[in-house]
């Protein structure tokens, strides 16, 4: 489907842009008129969340929490290719099977890349606002939060693109994937917190969840903060080995389902 006049993909994809630095701003003006400043301007409890190097953990943790509007966008632009036959069309007109998916998935690999762009900006203008730079702490002190948040919207975005694969109508597609993150969430609630199951963190929406550490929550992540450096390596490799299964499953199932 060309997206050059498609409306509803530059309506998302402008919200997707703005929403990023929107709800950073949203939480950073709520820390600095809701909460009490000790006297070196720091809330006590919290610290100063937007200020460089804490800045890289707390964007891209605000960004992660909207991660639903990119995925929203490919559901939408995938499903509309079934729904219009613009797919099949796409075949018709002499594009290999191969070819579209391969576009396909380059669309969510540029997506993700833009989201992670606007991130980065989004960081470096909120850091440099609150201005705090301690001696010896550089503005990309903190920046591998970044590449955390690439694979963490990348691995989404491909969930959405799955099933979008699978489902192929939009609504329904919506649904499975409301559904499956609720429900992976409330699973890992109940297995980590009530029963100790620490396998959970590797199942595939809380792998890359448990990348990007809550900033708002300072003290409990210092006191595991060398067990979770330690877990990094392990998070990216499974991170990365699920992205791989959605690859291939993915263009599996294109190429062998019927137009």
């Amino acid at each position: 489907m060309k997206v050059k006049n498609y409306r509803t993909f530059w309506i998302l994809l402008t919200i997707t842009v703005v929403s990023i630095p929107g709800i950073n701003y949203m939480f950073y003006n709520i820390l600095n008129n809701s909460f009490p400043k000790g006297r070196n301007g720091q809330n006590p409890i919290l610290g100063s969340p937007f200020a460089f190097p804490d800045a890289w953990n707390t964007v891209t943790w605000n960004a992660s929490l909207i991660f639903i509007i990119p995925a929203l966008l490919i559901i939408t632009l995938i499903t509309n290719e079934f729904t219009f036959k613009t797919h099949r069309q796409n075949v018709i007109d002499g594009w290999s099977r191969k070819k579209f998916i391969s576009i396909k998935l380059v669309v969510v690999l540029l997506l993700s890349l833009l989201c992670t762009l606007v991130v980065i900006l989004t960081t470096l203008g909120f850091g440099l606002i609150a201005n705090k730079l301690g001696p010896g702490i550089s503005i990309w002190q903190g920046s591998r939060f970044a590449v955390f948040y690439f694979v963490e919207i990348l691995s989404y975005s491909m969930i959405a693109l799955l099933l979008s694969i699978l489902i192929k109508r939009s609504g329904l597609t919506i649904g499975v994937f409301f559904i499956y993150m609720l429900v992976e969430q409330v699973a890992v609630g109940i297995m980590r917190n009530s029963y100790g199951i620490k396998g959970v963190n590797y199942l595939p929406e809380e792998v890359t969840d448990m990348l990007i550490p809550v900033p708002y929550a300072k003290a409990v992540f210092l006191r595991n903060a060398a067990s979770w450096e330690q877990h990094i390596p392990v998070y990216l490799s499974v991170a990365v080995l699920y992205l791989v299964v959605y690859c291939l499953v993915t263009g599996r199932r294109f190429l062998k389902s019927d137009l």
